[in-house]
């Protein structure tokens, strides 16, 4: 480390030179990465409904994943629904625009709009038909959102917001004003460079996209303070600014890099998701951390001793927090406290398990107050026995819960009376998106019982058994009635239009539903995504296709979540297993104590199981990839600060005994900790209480909570804990 701490002291332009335009080609390269808002996308290979999911792309190619947008209108007449309807269809980009009299799109006052286009969710073709909603559309009452189910990235807005905190407190940590500018600086190289790197994965997640600059901010900004810190100490010691740069960076490399290997690997053990967002997350993150590292080893000093006169002159006093009080009072208490951890954790383990864990998450939405969103369920099987789906569309049709079921042999084998037919025809409309001329996909009930007496005009069976199939029914009207002469003065052009293209919106409807091996049930609900009532029915669907002879799947919103539900116990349990396990044995390796490693970890998976009962207590459900980050980061990153603080303990304890040595570990670390946890909670707070998306304000919120409970309990109970067991973490002979 001696020769390469000369060479990047020697070197430092060439290698500043080398790193701005790294930073530049990857600036460019940053704005090329795709942002994937799919979830579904990352269902591991051996998950049922990512099976179904291929299937049904393969077998059914003609139904597109259309974006929508819903627009919802307040007092409207008839007259002026239909006028909205004509030029919502007019934007650019619009393929169709759903709407009727029924109760799915009026209620009351408010008129409900879904515009469905082919473009992508944040592409500038979708961005333009928004745009003209809200400039186009003023002479309306209207609210709009996309069911986007993520968002373009953390504001801008919230993000400075979120940098002025930092700069805040590490202008008030820090020895110098002009040191902050240096730090920011070498982190904003970092993370342009980490973002630009993305490029090489393809594509990365919404959720990725939005927290990753975030995250790698909060987790690696005390690399800089670490480094910062030694080298004004070499300097105090007497060296020139080069000689104690290289000093810095040989004193400092160890304590510096086994941190940041610690939090990428604690952020790597997410990889071990089933779920592949895990891989997107860890891999990312892990990679910033690391990136960070490495312009702290390489930029930071170049820049450092460019800007020594001005740290020079812009020097101050820093914040000094006595915890002598405290250090006291760890000593006289350390039994105590040893026994308050061991019930703290046996109570939060326990209570933490009555904190539901959620595996969606909903936007503030106000459209959805008037016009709740349908949840669909989509069933695709094997057609060797259509008669048993049949029987269950009869019975899901009949369950309080379900509004409509779509299948092929309900709606294209099954006979039906005149009166039954006037609901089916319409829920054959609505659900596969078939419309006619005049807007609607349905007959008139006088007229169909005309249609019905005619075309059973001579026939013997009673009026209770005439019954037609839907395909039956339109053969017969356009076949027979249109083209006879008789009626061919009651047949306007208009109907002849409506009826020729309903029956070859049939026929496509027909393909929706029904392929040569795979056939598909719809089944509509108003039950939210997750709930009771909704996990009964996803187990009646399950359960009843364990009765089929051939395949079976269950694809939508629900039947993912009920997916991870099943299998999300097991998985929590490898993360936390893989990763206490990998900071063990790097904390093993660097302290060469069994004790000081199993101790650690045991603090921060106490940090973790207040966290959880924390959020249970505010009446809140945990989101699960909050819940495995908080695991993750916590054991990854604030266990840093448990690492500092037990190293100053034990080479205290060299020279000084146990209460002094307590003294001086507080003194040596409380600074730093102090400087990094402010960071990582506050910054991550401001984020988790202001964003407007859930599933990164619930992680930032999570992360915010659990990095306090973990560096309290650090604080608090570790002290006296390391007073307990000082037998045990400080040798004999290392030991006054």
């Amino acid at each position: 480390m001696k020769k390469a701490a000369r060479f990047i002291v020697s070197r430092r332009y060439w290698i500043l030179g080398v790193m701005i335009c790294l930073t530049a080609i990857f600036a460019v390269l940053a704005l090329r990465v795709p942002v994937n808002y799919d979830m579904t996308k990352y269902l591991p290979d051996s998950s049922p409904m990512k099976q179904g999911m291929d299937i049904m792309a393969a077998e059914f190619p003609s139904m597109g994943a259309d974006k929508s947008i819903r627009v919802m209108a307040e007092g409207l007449d008839a007259e002026k629904q239909a006028e909205l309807k004509e030029k919502l269809k007019a934007l650019p980009y619009v393929e169709s625009v759903a709407h009727d009299g029924s109760d799915k799109y009026q209620q009351g006052d408010y008129s409900l709009f879904v515009i469905s286009t082919a473009w992508e969710y944040g592409s500038p073709e979708e961005r333009s038909i928004e745009k003209a909603l809200e400039k186009d559309f003023q002479e309306y009452r209207i609210v709009f959102r996309n069911d986007n189910p993520g968002t373009d990235g953390v504001s801008p807005w919230l993000l400075l917001g979120a940098i002025i905190i930092l700069v805040a407190i590490l202008v008030v940590m820090c020895a110098s004003w002009f040191e902050t500018l240096l730090f920011l600086i070498n982190i904003g190289i970092a993370v342009i460079i980490n973002e630009g790197t993305n490029v090489f994965m393809g594509q990365i997640s919404y959720v990725t996209s939005s927290i990753a600059a975030v995250l790698q901010l909060v987790l690696s900004i005390d690399y800089s303070v670490m480094l910062m810190n030694r080298y004004r100490q070499e300097k105090a010691a007497g060296l020139e600014k080069r000689e104690a740069m290289a000093a810095a960076l040989r004193n400092c490399f160890a304590s510096v890099s086994s941190s940041a290997l610690t939090t990428a690997v604690g952020l790597l053990a997410l990889a071990f998701m089933n779920f592949k967002i895990g891989l997107d997350l860890g891999v990312v993150l892990a990679k910033g951390v690391l990136i960070s590292l490495a312009c702290v080893l390489t930029v930071l000093p170049g820049i450092v001793i460019l800007g020594d006169r001005m740290i020079e002159k812009t020097g101050k006093k820093t914040p000094h927090l006595s915890m002598n009080w405290l250090a006291g009072l760890s000593f006289r208490r350390r039994f105590l406290l040893s026994v308050v951890f061991v019930v703290m954790f046996a109570a939060f383990y326990f209570l933490q398990g009555n904190t539901q864990i959620a595996y969606t998450l909903a936007k503030v939405d106000p459209i959805v107050d008037v016009f709740p969103p349908e949840n669909i369920l989509v069933a695709l099987y094997e057609n060797r026995d259509e008669a048993q789906m049949a029987a269950l569309a009869d019975t899901l049709a009949q369950h309080e819960d379900v509004t409509q079921v779509i299948s092929y042999p309900a709606l294209f084998e099954k006979a039906y009376s005149a009166e039954e037919l006037t609901g089916a025809l319409g829920g054959l409309a609505g659900s596969m998106g078939m419309e006619t001329g005049d807007g609607s996909f349905s007959f008139d009930p006088a007229l169909l019982d005309t249609v019905y007496s005619l075309y059973f005009t001579g026939a013997s069976a009673p009026a209770s058994e005439r019954k037609l199939t839907i395909p039956e029914l339109f053969d017969y009207v356009h076949d027979k009635l249109l083209n006879n002469p008789l009626f061919s003065a009651f047949v306007t052009p208009q109907v002849r239009e409506t009826v020729t293209g309903a029956k070859e919106q049939l026929e496509n409807g027909k393909a929706m539903l029904k392929s040569d091996r795979y056939s598909r049930m719809i089944v509509y609900t108003y039950l939210p995504v997750e709930s009771e009532k909704t996990d009964r029915l996803m187990t009646l669907l399950t359960d009843a296709g364990k009765t089929l002879a051939g395949e079976y799947y269950l694809i939508g919103n629900s039947p993912m979540s009920f997916e991870m539900q099943a299998s999300f116990n097991q998985e929590l349990r490898t993360i936390t297993m893989t990763t206490a396990a990998a900071i063990f044995l790097i904390v093993l390796i660097s302290s060469r104590s069994l004790i000081v490693p199993a101790l650690l970890v045991l603090i921060v998976q106490c940090g973790v199981y207040i966290t959880v009962t924390v959020v249970g207590w505010q009446g809140y459900s945990i989101y699960f990839l909050a819940l495995l980050m908080v695991e993750c980061i916590l054991m990854g990153a604030t266990i840093d600060y448990g690492i500092l603080f037990t190293s100053y303990y034990r080479e205290n304890r060299k020279l000084r005994g146990v209460p002094d040595a307590l003294k001086a570990a507080y003194e040596g670390s409380v600074h730093s900790i102090m400087t990094s946890g402010l960071i990582l909670v506050i910054v991550t707070a401001i984020i988790g209480y202001t964003y407007s998306d859930p599933t990164i304000a619930e992680i930032c919120r999570t992360i915010s909570t659990g990095s306090l409970s973990a560096i309290l309990v650090i604080l608090f109970l570790l002290p006296g804990m390391l007073a307990t067991l000082d037998r045990l973490i400080v040798r004999g002979k290392d030991r006054k």
